[in-house]
């Protein structure tokens, strides 16, 4: 065979064979373990896939090798000590004596990200952690003196957590790390008109990780639901029927994803109601997206809080049509169309939401 036929096949290899070239070596030295544990490598290998590779210590050393594709967040345990760390291609030691969560682990760039990483966030989100448990056990002993107290505590800490996020997100943009941290952090609802600021900056190498690619999809999705953009679906309303949201052509019309188990969204249903009471007739409507999975549930709540307005449901929770194509991950969320169909607004709430709502309506 020559040299073309060869350099040929090559380029034809599945793309999962090449990223088997990405092997990382793990070496542990313990000392106080002794021998005969077995310690537990947690991480995603070259296809993709969540996988566990094991060893077992001698003389307080174990080793641990394997494939893997781009950084991405690992796992090593031992017994009931265990520490979280990014395995990537290269060369890692870790050092310590008996605990595992207190040893030192070195060895990539990846790490290198993390651990400036868990310096910048860690810290204070150890101190919200700290404090979540008593303000839950003040929630349920309904103690709203210290529920306040709690509070006015958490709030500077989340301040403080979201500004070292940004600052490492947005120092670190060609880091699997700071990758992770807007797919964990900034997804939950993605606005188009903003979400560039964390995404555009980010390099083609993380982006073509498996996370990267997700995170694309996520973005693209949630574009479709940009202010100025035309949205048109069907679902099935209350009573069996097809319902189309472009028959409402000609009306403005808020949209609203909700669900009966939701209490944030339920919280809105008074305001909604007000505001369907001001302007309906005024040519405008609402289209209830229920991400229930019964009917019974979906329909209870509507009577409940006294909803008179359009709803639909496919009762396929978030795996619904209309929460998969436009990315739908977490409720309360909703957008204002006007009389064209296009986005004007998103995400219109509040004891006010009827003055907002009124501002686009012309009388």
């Amino acid at each position: 065979m020559n040299i073309k036929n060869i350099l040929t096949m090559l380029l034809l290899l599945p793309a999962g064979m090449c990223m088997a070239q990405d092997k990382f070596e793990i070496s542990g030295n313990l000392p106080g373990l002794g021998s005969d544990k077995k310690v537990i490598l947690s991480y995603v290998n070259s296809e993709g896939k969540n996988v566990k590779d094991s060893a077992i210590v001698k003389n307080g050393k174990f080793s641990l090798s394997g494939t893997t594709a781009f950084g991405n967040r690992a796992d090593l345990s031992i017994a009931r000590s265990y520490q979280t760390f990014y395995l990537e291609k290269g060369k890692y030691k870790v050092v310590g004596t008996d605990n595992l969560s207190k040893a030192s682990i070195t060895g990539t760039q990846a790490q290198a990200d993390y651990l400036v990483y868990d310096r910048m966030v860690g810290i204070p989100h150890r101190q919200y952690k700290e404090l979540v448990n008593p303000y839950m056990k003040a929630r349920s002993a309904k103690d709203t003196a210290k529920m306040n107290e709690l509070a006015n505590q958490i709030k500077p800490i989340m301040a403080r957590i979201e500004a070292a996020l940004d600052s490492f997100i947005f120092s670190h943009p060609d880091s699997y790390v700071a990758l992770d941290a807007i797919n964990d952090n900034k997804t939950m609802v993605i606005d188009p008109a903003t979400f560039g600021k964390y995404y555009d900056p980010l390099s083609k190498r993380v982006l073509a990780s498996h996370t990267g690619q997700k995170l694309t999809a996520k973005y693209e999705k949630a574009k479709q639901l940009a202010v100025g953009k035309a949205v048109d679906f069907t679902q099935p309303d209350d009573k069996g029927n097809e319902f189309k949201l472009s028959s409402l052509r000609g009306k403005y019309v808020l949209v609203d994803f909700w669900a009966s188990w939701c209490s944030p969204c339920r919280a809105e249903n008074p305001h909604l109601l007000k505001a369907y009471k001001e302007l309906k007739d005024k040519g405008f409507e609402i289209v209830g997206i229920s991400l229930d999975e019964t009917k019974a549930a979906w329909l209870n709540a509507v009577k409940q809080d006294g909803m008179p307005w359009i709803q639909v449901s496919d009762l396929k929770g978030f795996k619904t049509d209309i929460a998969v194509k436009y990315g739908i991950s977490a409720i309360p969320q909703n957008f204002l169309i006007n009389p064209e169909g296009v986005i004007v607004a998103k995400n219109l709430r509040g004891e006010n939401v009827n003055e907002q709502i009124a501002k686009f309506i012309k009388h």
